[in-house]
């Protein structure tokens, strides 16, 4: 059996709300490598709307999403998955923030924002459908010989991430350590098997071998491929086997990675209603922001011209770049 994990991120871009990177973890035969996940679980799970009949739709989130406030489905598809891979469904974001192992609660205190609002927070949706899914995808699942091992995301939060790109000067960078905290999480959950990640590329960088050196520093690697839209590598030591694969537009391409794009993508549409309910609630005239940059300055100066934020405010609340 191979474990084949795919990673991929949502709030690379904005000015406001979190980075959030997220992956998506599941044993399949080692034959069903390199097949289309898609066609595998084409009864439970559908790439498109058009035809889906109830099934989850799984996709790049970008071609789920409908539009600013409008979550339903990825809401759905993120957590009839978590049902599939045998968890209750929650019903709080603390309890989402639990199911994927964020472990980020400890930084909520210093967000007015968040705070008690994510402790209090009730995740509207209904659940018999949740169940209904979820239970399918776990059926055709056991019926292929797979499981889904589940789903784990790290939302950065701007005071960390302020923090993180004043410390190594480069916003990309800030984007790779978030992506090794997972890859290495799930070398040392699953370090027997033939282990394998796929990745949503990074920008223009098609050289990784010295980064991932540095998570494997006892793994011998060989470059199997650099090139402009895959970039992959394979390190080996006794008892191990990893295989890392840089795509290209891999959350079109490959059902995990579009999996955690949506996990990355709901959770932060979670923290950014929070944004938008605490702002709201004190001037209601303030039109609420994605956090993207023209309508994240936008919100800013309507923001600012209603109180003056104070420097530690603006830390938390403004990314540097």
């Amino acid at each position: 059996m191979a474990v084949l994990i795919g990673i991929d991120e949502a709030g690379y871009g904005p000015i406001m709300g979190p980075l959030v990177v997220s992956a998506a973890g599941f044993e399949i035969p080692d034959g069903l490598l390199g097949k289309n996940l898609w066609e595998i679980l084409s009864k439970s799970c559908a790439k498109n709307r058009s035809g889906s009949a109830g099934r989850i739709i799984i996709n790049d989130s970008k071609k789920v999403h409908k539009g600013r406030g409008d979550y339903r489905l990825l809401q759905r598809g993120v957590l009839s998955a978590l049902v599939g891979g045998n968890c209750e469904p929650p019903r709080t974001m603390a309890e989402l923030l639990e199911v994927l192992h964020t472990g980020c609660g400890e930084q909520f205190a210093q967000y007015p924002w968040y705070g008690q609002a994510i402790a209090d927070g009730q995740l509207s949706y209904d659940i018999d459908d949740i169940v209904t899914a979820g239970g399918a995808l776990e059926n055709e699942l056991a019926d292929k010989g797979c499981r889904l091992l589940g789903l784990w995301s790290r939302p950065v939060l701007v005071g960390r991430f302020n923090k993180m790109v004043a410390a190594v000067n480069n916003k990309a960078t800030v984007l790779f350590m978030v992506a090794s905290e997972l890859i290495y999480e799930a070398a040392k959950q699953f370090p027997q098997e033939n282990l394998q990640f796929v990745i949503d590329k990074h920008g223009g960088r098609s050289h990784y071998r010295e980064r991932l050196q540095q998570i494997f520093p006892d793994l011998n690697m060989k470059i199997l491929v650099e090139n402009e839209t895959t970039s992959s590598y394979h390190l080996r030591g006794p008892g191990r086997s990893v295989k890392i694969h840089f795509l290209a537009r891999a959350d079109d391409r490959q059902l995990p990675v579009a999996l955690a794009s949506m996990a990355s993508k709901y959770l932060r549409e979670l923290f950014m209603e929070k944004i938008n309910a605490y702002f709201l609630d004190r001037f209601p005239e303030l039109a609420a922001t994605a956090g993207y940059y023209q309508d994240g300055k936008r919100f800013l100066g309507e923001l600012e011209g209603k109180v003056e934020l104070t420097a530690d405010e603006r830390e938390l609340l403004v990314r540097s770049r």
